[in-house]
């Protein structure tokens, strides 16, 4: 795969978590009646570059590649709760080596506290359910090829 190609895959995943976790954000500014919605757009920034980069490392271990002789219907769902468990499972390290440098930094300060069991568990599921459609179009791709779902999704109907 070529640097390009590898970067492409980078920004796909990126974008995709970046949405994801802006309109997380937008919602709890506007339920919480938090008004510094810029600076929490900027933590799902930075959020969605360590998510991503958790999904490449992932990827790079070949997570959930013994399901992959699976039909779909169960890959997808594989595939997005082992990923789902990385992304949480990787976010709490983060947080207990970040705790540990900085010891007076907030914790969930980036706008995802998971300091208790429900917390944990409430944004294990919305992770699960964030990434059936992100696996979902993912593995249809791999199982169709690149050239025909851009050919399902960018050209005209006749």
């Amino acid at each position: 795969m070529s640097v390009f190609a590898r970067a492409r895959h980078f920004l796909f995943i990126f974008g995709y978590l970046w949405l994801l976790l802006s309109v997380f954000t937008l919602h709890n500014s506007l339920v919480l009646s938090d008004w510094e919605l810029t600076a929490h757009i900027g933590a799902a920034t930075l959020k969605a570059l360590v998510f991503a980069k958790f999904i490449l490392i992932g990827e790079h271990l070949r997570l959930g590649a013994r399901a992959e002789r699976l039909p779909l219907v169960w890959l997808v769902p594989i595939k997005a709760a082992l990923f789902s468990v990385l992304l949480i499972g990787l976010n709490l390290l983060e947080e207990e080596l970040v705790a540990a440098i900085w010891p007076h930094a907030e914790k969930g300060s980036d706008g995802l506290d998971l300091s208790t069991v429900s917390a944990i568990v409430s944004v294990s599921l919305m992770a699960f359910i964030a990434l059936v459609p992100f696996f979902g179009i993912r593995e249809l791709g791999n199982a169709i090829g690149e050239d025909k779902m851009r050919e399902l999704f960018l050209r005209r109907p006749e």
